[in-house]
C-alpha cells in the first residue's frame, strides 16, 4: 500500500468515531454509556495496525504489505488482552463483570451491524447466529448467558437501522463502497 498515513490516519479516526458513537447507541438501549470504548486504538503501538486494518476494510482496491499486515494482527492482540470488553482479557468468561458484559454486547452488536449493514460482508450473519457461531463454545454463566440473550432481544426489538446509517455515514462517504 502506498497511500499517504495521514489519509489513513485520517480515516481511521473517523472510523473510531462511527464505531465507538455505534457503541453507545447500542449500549444506551441497555441503559449504558461508554464514552472510553476503544481508546486504547487512537494511541500507538495500537494505532497504526488498526487504521491499516479498517482502511485496507473499505478500500478494496488496497492491498496490504507483509509488515502492515503483522502491525495489524500485533494490534489486534495487544487491544483484545488489554481491553476489559474483550473476552480474550480474561482467563475465563465467567470473570466477566456485568458491566463490561454490556459493553461487550454493545461492541460485538455495532461490529455486527457493521459487517452486515455498513460493509456488506458476504458472510456476515444476524447477531444471534454470530454469537451461536463464535461465543457459545465458552463457558458463560446462567446469569451472563440471561444478559446476553436479554441484550439481544432489546436490540431486535429496539435498534432504529436508519440511526445507526447515519451514524455510520460519514465513514461510508470517506470509503470506496
Amino acid at each position: 500500500m502506498n497511500i499517504d498515513l495521514n489519509e489513513i490516519f485520517d480515516f481511521f479516526e473517523t472510523r473510531i468515531k462511527c464505531h465507538v458513537e455505534s457503541v453507545n447507541y447500542f449500549a444506551g438501549l441497555l441503559g449504558y454509556h461508554f464514552p472510553e470504548h476503544d481508546r486504547d486504538k487512537i494511541v500507538e503501538p495500537m494505532r497504526t495496525g488498526y487504521a491499516y486494518i479498517f482502511y485496507g476494510k473499505y478500500h478494496k482496491n488496497v492491498h496490504l504489505l507483509p509488515q502492515q499486515f503483522e502491525l495489524c494482527h500485533e494490534a489486534k492482540l495487544l487491544h483484545h488482552d488489554h481491553s476489559a470488553h474483550h473476552i480474550e482479557h480474561y482467563k475465563q468468561v465467567r470473570e466477566i463483570p456485568d458491566v463490561r458484559l454490556y459493553e461487550m454486547v454493545s461492541d460485538w452488536a455495532s461490529a455486527n451491524f457493521e459487517n452486515m449493514d455498513v460493509l456488506g460482508t458476504p458472510d456476515a450473519v444476524p447477531l444471534t447466529q454470530w454469537f451461536d457461531k463464535n461465543m457459545s463454545d465458552f463457558c458463560w454463566s446462567e446469569h451472563q448467558l440471561e444478559i446476553i440473550e436479554k441484550s439481544f432481544e432489546i436490540f431486535e426489538s429496539k435498534t432504529d437501522k436508519n440511526k445507526l446509517l447515519d451514524i455510520w455515514k460519514p465513514l461510508v462517504e470517506k470509503s470506496d463502497l
